[in-house]
C-alpha cells in the first residue's frame, strides 16, 4: 500500500533534493548539536598496537586540537587481559576496593568519566553516527602501573 505524501513532506522533500551535500552536511552537524548539547569529538583515523607493543587493541586518533589517542572502553579491558566482549568488566575491575585503593582518586576520577567520541567516517565519508567510550591511551599505562604494585603488594586476587 502506497503512502500519499502530506504537503508538508513533500515540501521537505524538495527543499531537500535543492540542497548540496556541503548545505545538508551543516544542517545535520547543527541538529547533532542540538540534540547532543555539545558536538562530540570524531575519530579520524583508527591504529593497532600490535606492531610495537605485541597488544592487539584499536585505538583511535580524535579530530580534537591535541589530535588525542584514545582506546575505547572495551579496547582498555582487552589490553588488560579482560574478556573483550564488553567494557563492563573493566568497570567492576576499577571500582574493587583493593585496586580503586591503588588507582588513586585522580585516576579514577578519569576511569569513571569516559570520553564520549564518534567513531571512524563510514566508507562514504558520512560521519559515524556511533557513539564510542574510550580514555587517553595514556591511561593505560597508569592502570597498569597501578596493578603492578598492587600485585607488587599480594593484593590481588589471582583471577
Amino acid at each position: 500500500m502506497k503512502r500519499k505524501l502530506t504537503k508538508k513532506a513533500k515540501g521537505g522533500l524538495a527543499r531537500a533534493a535543492s540542497l548540496t551535500s556541503e548545505e545538508r552536511r551543516k544542517i545535520a552537524q547543527k541538529a547533532a548539536i542540538a540534540r547532543w548539547g555539545v558536538k562530540p569529538p570524531q575519530a579520524t583515523h583508527t591504529g593497532n598496537f600490535k606492531e610495537k607493543f605485541g597488544i592487539d587493541v584499536k585505538c583511535y586518533v580524535l579530530n580534537d586540537e591535541q589530535k588525542t589517542a584514545v582506546i575505547s572502553q572495551r579496547g582498555m579491558g582487552a589490553a588488560l587481559g579482560f574478556s573483550p566482549q564488553g567494557g563492563g568488566r573493566l568497570t567492576r575491575f576499577i571500582n574493587g576496593k583493593t585496586i580503586s585503593e591503588y588507582l588513586g582518586l585522580e585516576l579514577l576520577e578519569k576511569l569513571s568519566n569516559p570520553l564520549i567520541f564518534k567513531g571512524v567516517p563510514t566508507v562514504s565519508g558520512a560521519p559515524s553516527i556511533h557513539k564510542l567510550h574510550g580514555f587517553d591511551v595514556t591511561l593505560l599505562i597508569d592502570v597498569c602501573k597501578a596493578i603492578c604494585a598492587a600485585e607488587d603488594d599480594g593484593k590481588l586476587h589471582p583471577q
